[in-house]
């Protein structure tokens, strides 16, 4: 039957070794240079085999410590009787992978029993990524008797154990007081990250302010002018029922100042009209207007009121046609008409309130013969004659009428002049 694996795996890719590369080379961020600032080098008193001590700041910073102060971290230099030395190139790989080669390589050629084996490792690293590797070994054993000579310089403090190179550059065996270092090394680097990660939330934060201030104040505007809108809401509907009155007068007035005047049209055509000619219909839809008829001479007549001011677009839809033996030619002409010259007048003036005339008895003894005469006044003195309706009838312009006096073509006759015995006739009562 088929066997169960337990490795986790995805298309045929093992997750764990693929979180493993991906992980391998973040591991060593901090010594980055953008981030190796970050972890400063550590101040390390080192114990050399002549007995003389000096001060180390990272590596290849050597001065002297004398006047100076003790550093919390020590180191003990063994001597060359108590090391092996072994170095062998390596391709390129990671550094994890190079240290793996070298506890490889320490544990197959050492002379010493595997709980009793020091070792440590230097990677020199080349342009092409490939890797030059000094390995040290050592016995426990012996750096144990070596350390305890060296305790009084010591003074209690847990040394780390160090190897020079043939370039003066220090090898650390693994397993001793290495540990304290790379923990006050972890310290700084979390301090220092943790100081960028502030600086850039203040700078987050900064970037951020004058957003939220004017979030802030867009907020408290919309507030206001919420507030506000609620106050004012009865006036703006009094405004709004105001705009909508004026739009509607304003359309009226328009609608009033485009209308056309039919009377005024028809008084026009019967003072311009000659007399030869005749309306048989009169049409007026809007600005236009259409008339049929008969004349002597249509184009005279077309011309006629092509030149009226106040006709626009004089036309014939229709030859005028000749009738008969009656000399006459039936006409249809149709013209626009200018709404400032006949339409109707957008405000009224106010009509003037009618004088009251004093009552007297002469007005029941006037004769009802055509037009009425207003009664004269009152006399105080010798009775004086009443004037005519010939002279009132004169001081009135004429008006043309429907129904009797006026015909289109002609001109307009004035009403009959009432006998003036009648107007003349005092009243029985005045003295």
């Amino acid at each position: 039957m088929p066997s169960l694996s337990s490795e986790a795996r995805f298309l045929g890719v093992d997750l764990r070794v693929l979180w493993h590369e991906i992980r391998q080379p973040w591991l060593r961020m901090h010594d980055w240079p953008i981030f190796a600032w970050l972890t400063p080098a550590a101040p390390m008193r080192v114990l050399h085999p002549d007995g003389r001590q000096s001060l180390w700041l990272g590596d290849g910073r050597e001065t002297d410590l004398a006047g100076k102060a003790a550093p919390p971290f020590a180191a003990v230099e063994l001597p060359e009787d108590l090391v092996l030395r072994r170095s062998m190139p390596l391709p390129p790989m990671g550094a994890a992978d190079v240290a793996n080669a070298a506890a490889l390589e320490a544990r197959s050629v050492s002379p010493f029993p595997a709980d009793d084996l020091a070792w440590g490792h230097r990677p020199h690293w080349h342009a092409n990524g490939s890797a030059r590797v000094d390995l040290v070994l050592s016995s426990r054993r012996q750096v144990a008797q070596y350390l305890a000579t060296r305790a009084d310089a010591l003074a209690g403090v847990e040394p780390e154990v160090w190897v020079r190179t043939g370039d003066g550059m220090p090898v650390v065996l693994e397993g001793y007081g290495e540990g304290l270092r790379q923990a006050h090394a972890t310290r700084w680097r979390r301090t220092g990250y943790a100081l960028m990660g502030l600086i850039a939330v203040f700078l987050v934060a900064l970037a951020v302010t004058p957003s939220l201030q004017l979030r802030a104040r867009v907020l408290e505007a919309m507030q206001a002018y919420g507030e506000a809108a609620l106050r004012t809401a009865p006036v703006v509907r009094q405004r709004e029922l105001l705009m909508q009155s004026a739009d509607k007068l304003t359309q009226l007035s328009e609608l009033v100042s485009n209308r056309i005047e039919p009377l005024k049209v028809l008084d026009r055509l019967t003072q311009l009209l000659p007399d030869d000619t005749y309306l048989q219909s009169f049409r007026l839809q809007g600005a236009k207007v259409t008339i049929a008829g008969m004349t002597n001479n249509a184009s005279a007549l077309m011309q006629l009121l092509g030149n009226e001011a106040g006709f626009k677009e004089v036309r014939a839809p229709s030859a005028a046609t000749r009738m008969g033996n009656t000399g006459k030619e039936s006409f249809s002409i149709e013209f626009m008409l200018d709404p400032h010259v006949y339409g109707a007048p957008v405000t009224t003036p106010a009509a003037a309130p009618a004088a009251s005339l004093p009552a007297t008895a002469s007005s029941a003894s006037a004769p009802a013969v055509g037009n009425p005469v207003p009664a004269a006044p009152a006399a105080t003195g010798p009775a004086t004659a009443v004037p005519s309706t010939a002279s009132a009838a004169a001081a009135s312009p004429p008006k043309a009428t429907f129904g009797g006096g006026a015909t289109f073509g002609g001109a307009p006759t004035r009403p009959a002049v009432p006998p003036s015995g009648g107007a003349s006739t005092s009243a029985p009562g005045a003295r």
